[in-house]
This record gives structure tokens, C-alpha cells and sequence, in this order.
């Protein structure tokens, strides 16, 4: 196959892509051979040596020798993570398989370039039935809910390979997982966890949320992961000829799609919110991976292309949240672009037959992986460095995965749906030219397609010299040829004109509370803040241009979270700032009187330890005789058993009220690993008591089961119980 001529692919006002060579200032990485290229910097050159595919790999090769590379070096990076037992790690240093990381490069294109290895990676990842949940905030599960990702991937994996016994399993898992979150979590049907994959929590959180509010706050890309998991399962229901079941989910699925576009969606902005919290106020950054998800589930609708052209990007790529943290300067999941995010908000672009946005996201994932010499796990958005990040890794799954998505899903376009195998390439004109690849294997059928020409349209489709427009039956079987012509001019109006990206910026900052009271809340002024919104339980309370407001509070307010945003004259706001308000009486505190099994042993010192051990399985507090009304109940407790940010030992307990279960309360690490003396309050719990005399217990039950299945411990002080109205 002829190579082009030396021409310019992209170009903006960093960087520059031709056909051999991407280059930045004096950083450059050139193409030298079919197997090699040159990085050369100020400080030196190195040379980079990239193995060919096998002759049992899927292969590519096109009329653009730093195309060719670029695949040949996914391809590599890819392998690189298989290990001895043949599964898929998650990068050079991270030596294990993990959820998410397998999940979203198997929806990317580990499905066809490692289809054996990523279903071994994807059931690696389910114990006793259920899917197992990553390390995160605060412990992990019920902190972090986005381990329903796996569906996402499991159907990935089906539709590429098959199989009954696969959709069979699938099912079981995912309907066995959906229970268990059923069971512990709060959905509204909302579902509360932490944001998918941004799980350093200083990096992408306000300050002053604790892992306490971020697991009871509710994340857009999280939601939508869920919504799209019980999307998949009504497929594979239905493909397994169980239509009543699927009714169920995806009954589901419409009402949480509707929950989803009420509470987050903003519409002058033109974009999602991150995430809300649980009083109801939305956080106004903008996620990009849910973004990107949010326009490949198809709940945007008609808005997909002017979505994706209000996420704020650099010079560089798509970074995963915008604005900035302004008051966190290390770049990880700040100030970040990852490839992976960048491939998905790509693969976006394609879905809405944007070429322009294709081209964008071209530039970013050679630049990164080329500049580099490996598929690096995240770049700085700022200065584009890798070296500048706080964490990275060469050969990172995902990433790979990201490129070769370009490869697979843009210029092959493949695609498998209705029982057949498509093709609907999405090739910008830049690299409008040959495309060949080889051994793509789906299913029965081994397939070699070769696409010329460039655009959104397919022109002619053909299988074996026949025409072929309504696709392959997933049901074929042998070896196949398959010619695809372009057809540049069928581009739809106005795709290449579409607005210019809206460049990413730092954010006001976050703001400080300064001596509030019951009649007066003040706060610091911030600069480059024109005015401040006021919220009062979620609710609009007022906007002010000064720093102090002073709340309505009546003689039957007895509980208010109040919180304010800086507003830019840009319209910009910061993180919502909390303050809660407590009336005088309003609040009673109970101690712990006796722990064990059927709490047969008296507490000491007004404190209880509690693990799996029958001996501290259940806690029994001081009966109350109250009023009735709607409560708030919560607990102070300490679990030090890991890391703020990560972890799989979040605590969990059921409570019971007049030996009643009336749902689980989470306990999640509330400070640093072995720091027993610091203690902070659980989520509050809202319940009606009746007028009279109650009995309220914690207790360890196989529901309480956390994601470690072993450790599931902390210390627990006084019950809280706030009257709220």
C-alpha cells in the first residue's frame, strides 16, 4: 500500500500532525521506519521500536505511515498487560485486573484485538456472584457505585463472541449486583455514589465534602452507567427470550433516564452538571466522560453535536472536568486528559457523524502515545506532559484501548446490532485515503475490509464483489472480503462548521464560611465573584452581591442545609459551599449501651467496637421517647482502617428501629489509615417516628456484606437524632 506524501493531518496552535511526524516547539516524534520512530526533545533522542502484529492478531495498514505506528504501538501496549494467567491489567504499574479499567477498554476495542483475554478479565472481576467494585472514597462500595460498568462491557464482549453460556452468566450477574445495591443503597431512583473513575477525591471533589457526603451525593456519569447497565440487561433479557423480565429494567431505565435529564441537565450552559449533592444543589463543572457517555446512550437526543462542542478542552485534548480546581495544583485527575476520556468523547463525535471532532480527538490520542512512546495513563492539560502528572503509567489498558477505538470504531466503523455486522466509518478528510484490516474476528466469521475515501457516508458497501448494504448476519460463518467506498460529499451541513471548542479554564475557587449563627450567615469574599447564590435545602433562597445574607428561619425550622456558590460575571459559579443549621432542642443524642450478638455485653466509655465477630455484632442505644415526626438519624464513628481516598473496607450496619430493619447505614473511612481518634458523623437518614417510646440498634447481617468480604469494622460513639420537621 502506497504511503501519502509528507502532508499536514491537523494542525492548532500547540501542535502539528502530518503523515510522519507529530510535532510541538522543538519535541518531535517521527516516523523512521515501518517498526520505528524517533522522539526527539531538548533533552536528546531516543528511538522506539514497535513490533508488527501477528498473523493471528487483527491487523491494520493504510496510506499513513504514522497511522500504521500508532496502531501497531496500541497493539503492543495491549499485549503488554496480558499476564501469565492470560488475563488484561489495568497498565505497566498497576498489576491487576480492575473493573472499570477492563470494562471501558473492552467497550473501546479490547473486544476485538483480545476478545479471549477480556472475557477472562471480565469474570475475574465477579465474586460470589456479584461485581466487584474497585477501591475508592472512603472504602470503596457503597462509597463508589460504578462497578455496574461491567455490564457494559460483558455486552461489549457478547456481541463481538457470543455465546449462551456467556448471556447466561451475564444476566445472573448483573441482576444479582442490581439486587445487592438494591438493598443497601438510597435511589431515588437516583442512584448515590461517587463520579465513575474519578475517584482521587481532593482532585476532583470541593474540600469540604467528606467521603460521608460524596457517597450520599449523586454523580452524573455514575447515574448514567446505571442507566445504561439496566438498558444492556433488557437486551440481553430479551436476547435470551426473557421479555417479561426485561419489561423490568428497562421500565427502570426509562425512569432514572428521566431523573437524570431533571436533575442534571442545564440548560443555558448547555452541558450536564457533575454531580448533585444531597441536599439538591448541582455542582456546575462539567464531566466529560459522562458527557461523552451521556451522547453514546442516546439520552441527549437531538442536542448530542452542541453538547459535545460546549465541553471546554485544551490545546492538548478533552480534559475530564472543567473548569479547574483552582485551589489544587497537581495535575491527576485535575487538570488531566486522559486518553481513554478522550476516546470516548471521539467515539462521540463519530456517533453524531462529526468529523471535526473525530480529527480533534485523533490529534490528542497520536500526540499523547507518539510524544511518549507509550499509551500513557494521563497527560497534564496545561503543558500536555505525562512527567508532570502526580501518577502515571506507560502501556495503560484503556488508553491503548482509546487508540485502537479510533482505529475500530471510526475508520472501520464497526458495529454489531439487530443480529448483524455493520460498518459506518467516520474518517475526517485529513486521512481520507486506504484503510486495510485484517482477521477482524466476530463471532463464526473472520472478516478483511478495506475502506477508501473519507467522510460519514457510506457510498458502497460490498461483501465477496456483492453488494451488501443491510450488513452481515452475525450468523455467518468463514472468511470474508469486504470493500467500503466513502462518500465525502453526503457530510452533513454544517458538521465541519460547527462552533469552535470553548477552552478550559480554572474555577473561583472555594469559599469559607466566617462566623455563622442562627440569624446571620457570612462568608469571604471571593475574587472574581460578581454575586453569590443561596440555597436553603436545595431550594433557590436568594442572590446577593454582598457577603452576608441573613436566612429565614422560623419558630418551626428545626433543620436547614444552607449553601451558597460565587457566581463570575461569566455565569461561572464554584462549588456549593455547606452550612448546617441546627434549632435549639431540635437535636438529641443517644449513647450506647450494650454490644454482642443479641447485645448481651455493656459498653465502656460510651464507645463500641464493631467487626464480623458474634461478640460485637449488634449495638443497642438508650431508648427515646419523642414526639411524632420526620428525624434524622446518624452516627458518630471512626473507621481508619484505610486511606480517605481508597480502600475496600467500608463499614456497613443495618439499622433497626423497635427491632425493625429500616435500611443500611454506611460507614466509610473518615480519615487516615490507623487513626482511630478522630471521629465524624454518617449520612443522615430521614425516618418518621410515631409518638411514643423507641428502641433503635445496629446490626451485622449477611445484607452488611462490603467489598473486602472480610474486614468490616469501625468505631462507633452516640446516635444523633435531629428532628427535620
Amino acid at each position: 500500500m502506497c504511503a501519502r506524501p509528507k502532508e499536514i493531518l491537523y494542525r492548532n496552535d500547540k501542535i502539528r500532525l502530518t503523515t510522519t511526524e507529530i510535532r510541538e516547539g522543538k519535541t518531535a516524534a517521527r516516523v523512521t521506519s515501518g517498526t520505528e520512530f524517533l522522539i526527539q526533545n531538548e533533552q536528546g533522542s531516543r528511538n522506539v521500536t514497535v513490533s508488527l502484529p501477528s498473523c493471528n492478531d487483527v491487523g491494520y495498514s493504510g496510506s499513513f505511515p504514522i497511522l500504521n505506528l500508532a496502531y501497531n504501538l496500541a497493539l503492543q501496549d495491549l499485549k503488554a498487560n496480558r499476564s501469565a494467567d492470560g488475563l488484561l491489567k489495568a497498565g505497566a504499574v498497576w498489576d491487576s485486573v480492575w473493573t472499570r479499567d477492563i470494562a471501558y477498554a473492552a467497550m473501546l476495542g479490547a473486544d476485538v484485538a483480545e476478545p479471549d483475554a477480556t472475557r477472562c478479565s471480565l469474570k475475574s472481576r465477579v465474586q460470589d456472584g456479584v461485581i466487584v467494585q474497585d477501591t475508592g472514597t472512603g472504602g470503596g462500595w457503597p462509597i463508589s457505585t460504578d462497578r455496574v460498568v461491567w455490564a457494559l462491557g460483558a455486552w461489549a464482549s457478547y456481541l463481538i463472541s457470543g455465546g449462551e453460556e456467556w448471556l447466561t452468566y451475564c444476566i445472573d450477574v448483573i441482576k444479582k449486583t442490581l439486587d445487592q445495591d438494591a438493598a443497601v443503597l438510597r435511589c431515588t431512583p437516583l442512584v448515590p455514589g461517587e463520579t465513575s473513575f474519578l475517584d482521587w477525591r481532593e482532585q476532583s471533589y470541593p474540600a469540604g465534602m467528606s467521603p460521608v457526603e460524596i457517597g450520599n451525593s449523586y454523580a452524573f456519569s455514575t447515574n448514567l452507567l446505571h442507566y445504561s447497565c439496566r438498558c444492556v440487561l433488557g437486551r440481553m433479557l430479551r436476547e435470551a427470550g426473557r421479555a417479561d423480565e426485561a419489561e423490568v429494567y428497562e421500565k427502570q431505565a426509562d425512569e432514572l433516564e428521566q431523573e437524570i435529564e431533571k436533575v442534571f441537565w442545564m440548560p443555558r450552559a448547555w452541558h450536564y452538571g457533575m454531580f448533585c449533592t444531597s441536599d439538591g444543589v448541582l455542582d456546575p463543572r462539567v464531566d466529560s466522560l459522562g458527557t461523552a457517555l451521556a451522547v453514546l446512550s442516546g439520552i441527549t437526543k437531538k442536542r448530542g453535536l452542541r453538547i459535545l462542542y460546549a465541553l471546554p478542552r485544551s490545546s492538548y485534548g478533552t480534559p475530564v472536568f472543567a473548569p479547574y480546581k483552582r485551589d489544587v495544583k497537581g495535575a491527576y485527575h485535575n487538570r488531566a486528559i486522559w486518553p481513554f476520556v478522550e476516546a470516548f468523547v471521539m467515539l462521540a463525535h463519530a456517533k453524531e457523524r462529526d468529523t471535526k471532532g473525530v480529527e480533534f480527538g485523533m490529534a490528542s490520542l497520536l500526540r499523547a502515545a507518539l510524544m511518549n512512546g507509550s499509551n500513557k495513563e494521563n497527560l497534564h492539560a496545561q503543558d500536555g506532559q505525562a512527567g508532570t502528572t502526580l501518577q502515571n503509567s506507560d502501556s495503560q489498558l484503556w488508553s491503548a484501548a482509546g487508540m485502537l477505538s479510533f482505529f475500530y470504531r471510526c475508520l472501520l466503523g464497526l458495529q454489531v446490532e439487530d443480529g448483524k455486522v455493520l460498518f459506518n466509518p467516520c474518517i475526517p478528510r485529513s486521512v481520507g485515503g486506504e484503510h486495510r484490516f485484517t482477521n477482524v474476528r466476530i463471532r463464526d466469521m473472520v472478516l478483511n475490509v478495506t475502506v477508501e475515501g473519507s467522510g460519514e457516508e457510506v457510498k458502497s458497501f460490498q461483501v465477496e464483489n456483492l453488494d451488501a448494504p443491510d450488513g452481515i448476519s452475525l450468523d455467518a460463518k468463514g472468511v470474508f472480503e469486504v470493500h467500503i467506498i466513502m462518500d465525502s460529499r453526503g457530510r452533513k451541513a454544517g458538521a465541519d462548521s460547527a462552533t469552535a471548542f470553548t477552552k478550559a479554564r480554572e474555577d473561583l475557587g472555594e469559599p469559607q464560611w466566617l462566623n455563622c449563627d442562627s440569624r446571620t450567615l457570612r462568608w469571604e469574599s471571593m475574587p472574581g465573584a460578581a454575586s453569590y447564590r443561596v440555597y436553603a435545602n436545595g431550594m433557590p433562597l436568594r442572590i446577593v452581591h454582598r457577603c452576608i445574607i441573613h436566612p429565614i428561619i422560623t419558630p418551626r425550622t428545626f433543620y436547614r442545609v444552607f449553601r451558597m456558590q460565587a457566581i463570575a460575571p461569566s455565569g461561572a459559579c464554584s462549588p456549593g459551599l455547606k452550612y448546617e443549621y441546627v434549632a435549639p432542642g431540635a437535636r438529641r443524642v443517644l449513647q450506647p449501651l450494650l454490644v454482642g450478638e443479641n447485645a448481651e455485653y455493656s459498653v465502656d466509655h460510651n464507645q463500641a467496637w464493631l467487626d464480623t465477630r458474634p461478640c460485637t455484632r449488634e449495638l443497642v442505644y438508650e431508648k427515646l421517647e419523642c414526639i411524632s415526626g420526620m428525624y434524622g438519624i446518624r452516627f458518630l464513628y471512626c473507621n481508619a482502617s484505610a486511606s480517605l481516598r481508597d480502600g475496600d473496607t467500608c463499614a456497613l450496619r443495618e439499622l433497626c428501629v423497635d427491632g425493625v430493619s429500616v435500611g443500611v447505614v454506611a460507614f466509610p473511612h473518615n480519615t487516615e489509615a490507623n487513626d482511630w481518634e478522630s471521629y465524624t458523623l454518617t449520612a443522615l437518614i430521614p425516618l418518621r417516628l410515631s409518638k411514643g417510646t423507641h428502641t433503635f440498634s445496629l446490626r451485622y447481617s449477611p445484607i452488611c456484606r462490603n467489598g473486602n468480604g472480610g474486614v468490616n469494622q469501625c468505631m462507633v460513639r452516640h446516635l444523633e437524632l435531629t428532628r427535620l420537621r
